[in-house]
């Protein structure tokens, strides 16, 4: 009788556990979420939109509504694709690239106050060096370029 009370226990402790463990691709999503993609997706455009808005208006001859109304639509359309992305294709790719094992020490890292301030600060980051790029790099990348090309063609 005690015998069969703890083969029961047993088996009834293995099918709880497997049926409460989670999937490693679930484990990602958990960590995704933790990283708060989805906000660092829409943090993260929501700061280009403007840049790119303003490089628009530099140039003279464009109806500014209409540049301001398609930009805004096209960076929309491009955050909800990038969001979709995320939550199937990369995914995917971090159970190809990544052991469970390592996504748990991932989720682990990110449950820390410094994990949560990483994934606060970079979308700043990016968009910093972003704003950084345009400003900076930008004008001397166009002009390289058009050099570049004017040599070739």
């Amino acid at each position: 009788m005690l015998k069969k009370s703890i083969l029961s226990l047993a088996l009834f402790t293995i099918i709880i556990t497997n049926g409460f463990s989670q999937t490693k691709q679930e484990a990602i999503k958990d960590l995704f979420h933790l990283m708060k993609t989805d906000a660092m997706i829409d943090k993260t455009f929501n700061s280009i939109i403007p840049i790119m808005v303003q490089q628009v208006k530099a140039k003279n001859g464009y109806n500014q509504k209409k540049v301001d109304e398609v930009l805004k639509t096209s960076m929309n359309i491009v955050k909800e694709v990038s969001k979709t992305m995320i939550n199937t294709d990369l995914v995917e790719l971090y159970d190809k690239y990544f052991t469970e094992e390592e996504i748990q020490q991932f989720t682990a890292f990110h449950k820390t106050p410094t994990g949560q301030k990483v994934v606060d600060v970079l979308p700043d980051l990016q968009k910093e060096m972003m704003t950084i790029m345009m400003t900076k790099y930008m004008p001397e990348m166009r002009n390289k370029i058009m050099e570049a090309t004017k040599a070739t063609y």
